[in-house]
């Protein structure tokens, strides 16, 4: 075996420098790309099977699928006198060597590689590397297939992984090729990629994605293309061309920052850059950069707010580059976590920075690029940096970021075209506005997995419309009741909208109570229905006996009355009362006392289908003459004044009387001290009142779009 090819390298640098620190197939690809691009190639093509596992594992065994991942580009290659010096020179930086320089030969590109080990990434993925490189100048020699030819010699040789990382460090020389020292007709260089460890090739556009996010802007003279190896030529799908990595921003958060070049300048220069604000105007106060040491070192890029969420972790953050390729990923800087608009900016924040001098002097740039160094001097004082920038980019965009929210929210629950249907024409105009103001109140807040709830929006939405005529009413009223110098033109108009609100507030009370009302004909029938949970629906919904009383209030007065009259009580007939307590299970309340038309109601309920007996008529009877005693007590002045005397209203399917009790009960009738009404009587009454409501209502609505 010749000895011609010579790595001198030890295998812990192999492992730590490929098989450890590339663990990714597009990682791998990514520096043999970087590679190319700086050997001034044009277009760099990826043969690879996409979306499939390059091995796999049986029983414990990895077993080889037979892939290969070939990598070749067009660029100036190598010819065999420069493999040894240069290529199998593992830690050989090119910047320093004055016959290759720090940029390209061709296109004067400023190359990406330092470190010079980026050619050991596959071994983080495969066991054997085929390098088939052709450059140098022209020269006359043998083709492939033995002929004279005229073209770039040609450097093939194989490298093993196994091979290189024995026990011992020592010298290695990769296995010589067949075409080695044969002549090609056009310069560039083909990896060939094998014996793969359990590796997944990213799906297409995915792995385009991934390219594209780590080289950062298009360059010109200079194409990435993918190849599925699986699909035959011509086949739909079986190539892609890696385009730019772009991500849409929202309107009005984007700061730019511009400039010349990304490597440091003398303080004297700093005024060639300048900082551009969301609204498309320079921000002198904002710097594209900052001084450290006598020198300006420049940011060139953009950051802003992305339209949507992060939907992988390609678009979060901010990306740093460095001569094109990516150096970092950051999505605040290493700022600490409690700060305002925290959850915002993890969740929008994204960007794109060049910094050239990143690796300059010293370099800030972790092996595997996945990070900085920002211990270093310098990379303290770009993070303090950074951060100021998003803190900054967190307060400009806190209001566009509100409107794009409410605008899906808009959107999501249909809410002008709702709001307009419940709220039609010029004289419901009022409403509609506090409506959707609401509604933005609401719609604004909310986070981007909240927006796309559906159940979530349309409860939000109906919680608007509710709310729109209610909030109209007081601030309707509220105003009227300010206008102490307005002329009473004024004050009727506004009175005219106080109206309008108050009918729309009213009518989805009214409708609702229809809604109960016809629960309650439903189930007051049913053969378990309790007469306690009947009497505790009056006591909480007195609406359900006359429509314009309102729910019983917890007032003093009240309470105080119920208090002395059942103590009165007791003393008259020896007996227990008990007006209030529904949450005792052991005893229901005798009847529902409630203060409603400046006066008393007493309101006994029986069972639906039930006949008034004597017995029980006695009872009522005695309740009447103890509260007109109680009353008429020297001392209850003030009970008198504030209630004004007392109504008895009896729900009761029948009544079963007889003797003095029927002639007590019809007297009393006719005095207006009792009301009898049946249960579907005094159901159907109340449902008819709220629904004569709501068709005025409606006449109203039907009114208010007529021209």
């Amino acid at each position: 075996m010749s000895s011609k090819y010579v790595m001198t390298i030890s295998r812990l640098t192999v492992d730590k420098l490929g098989v450890k620190l590339y663990d990714k197939v597009s990682a791998v690809i990514a520096e043999l790309v970087a590679n190319a691009y700086d050997a001034d190639a044009t277009n760099v093509t990826i043969e690879a099977p996409m979306g499939h596992y390059l091995a796999t594992s049986q029983q414990g065994s990895l077993q080889d699928s037979g892939y290969k991942i070939i990598v070749e580009d067009d660029g100036v290659g190598m010819d065999p006198s420069v493999v040894n010096p240069f290529y199998l020179k593992v830690g050989g930086e090119r910047r320093k060597d004055p016959s290759r320089g720090d940029t390209s030969r061709k296109f004067g590109r400023r190359v990406m590689g330092r470190k010079g080990v980026g050619k050991l990434a596959p071994f983080g993925i495969c066991g054997m590397i085929e390098v088939i490189s052709s450059g140098g100048q022209l020269v006359d020699g043998l083709g492939p297939d033995g002929r004279p030819a005229r073209g770039y010699k040609t450097a093939h040789f194989i490298m093993q992984r196994d091979r290189i990382m024995t026990d011992e460090d020592m010298n290695y020389s990769p296995e010589i090729g067949q075409l080695d020292d044969t002549v090609m007709p056009t310069s560039g260089t083909k990896l060939i990629l094998s014996s793969f460890t359990r590796r997944k090739v990213p799906e297409m556009q995915l792995f385009s994605r991934q390219l594209a996010q780590r080289f950062g802007l298009a360059s010109p003279n200079w194409t990435i293309s993918l190849v599925d190896s699986l699909k035959l030529p011509g086949a739909t799908g079986r190539e892609l061309q890696v385009n730019a990595f772009s991500i849409e921003t929202m309107d009005n958060t984007r700061i730019s920052f511009s400039g010349q070049d990304s490597q440091s300048v003398s303080l004297a220069d700093q005024h060639l850059f300048q900082t551009i604000g969301p609204d498309g105007q320079p921000m002198p106060s904002v710097k594209p950069g900052f001084v450290h040491n006598g020198r300006f070192y420049p940011l060139l890029g953009w950051i802003g707010y992305a339209r949507e969420s992060y939907r992988d972790e390609l678009m979060a953050g901010i990306r740093i580059y460095c001569r094109g390729k990516i150096a970092a990923q950051t999505n605040i800087f290493n700022r600490k976590s409690g700060f305002t608009g925290e959850y915002q900016i993890r969740s929008y924040l994204v960007g794109e920075l060049q910094a050239d001098w990143l690796d300059e002097d010293e370099d800030l740039i972790q092996t595997d690029r996945r990070d900085i160094l920002w211990s270093d001097e310098l990379g303290q004082i770009f993070e303090e940096w950074g951060q100021g920038i998003v803190q900054l980019l967190g307060t400009l965009s806190r209001e566009p970021l509100k409107k794009r929210i409410y605008d899906e929210f808009l959107q999501m629950g249909d809410v002008t075209r709702r709001v307009e249907t419940a709220y039609p024409g010029e004289l419901w105009k009022p409403i509609r506005d506090t409506t959707m103001r609401i509604a933005k109140l609401l719609g604004e807040r909310l986070r981007e997995g909240e927006v796309r709830d559906k159940e979530h929006v349309d409860y939000l939405v109906q919680l608007s419309l509710m709310l729109g005529p209610h909030v109209r009413l007081d601030d309707a009223l509220r105003e009227a009741a300010d206008q102490e110098h307005a002329p009473l033109a004024v004050v009727t108009r506004i009175l005219k909208t106080a109206r309008i609100a108050e009918l729309s507030s009213y009518g989805m009370i009214a409708e609702r109570r229809v809604q109960v009302i016809e629960r309650i004909i439903n189930l007051k029938d049913v053969p378990d229905t309790l007469e306690q949970a009947l009497q505790e629906s009056l006591e909480e919904a007195p609406w359900l006996i006359n429509p314009q009383w309102s729910p019983i209030t917890s007032n003093q007065s009240l309470t105080t009355l119920k208090s002395e009259f059942a103590k009165f009580f007791k003393q008259e007939t020896l007996e227990e009362i008990v007006l209030s307590g529904f949450d005792q299970s052991n005893k229901r309340p005798d009847f529902v006392m409630s203060s409603q038309d400046f006066g008393l109601q007493i309101i006994e309920i029986k069972k639906p289908s039930h006949k008034l007996t004597n017995a029980e008529w006695d009872r009522i009877q005695t309740y009447i003459d103890v509260m007109t005693k109680f009353l008429g007590l020297p001392g209850h002045e003030e009970f008198r004044q504030i209630f004004k005397g007392f109504t008895v209203t009896l729900v009761c399917d029948e009544v079963g009387l007889a003797g003095a009790q029927n002639k007590a009960f019809l007297s009393y009738k006719e005095d207006r001290i009792l009301e009898h009404v049946t249960w579907t009587a005094f159901l159907r009454r109340t449902q008819h009142m709220h629904q004569e409501f709501l068709t005025e209502a409606e006449r109203q609505r039907a009114l208010a779009v007529l021209p």
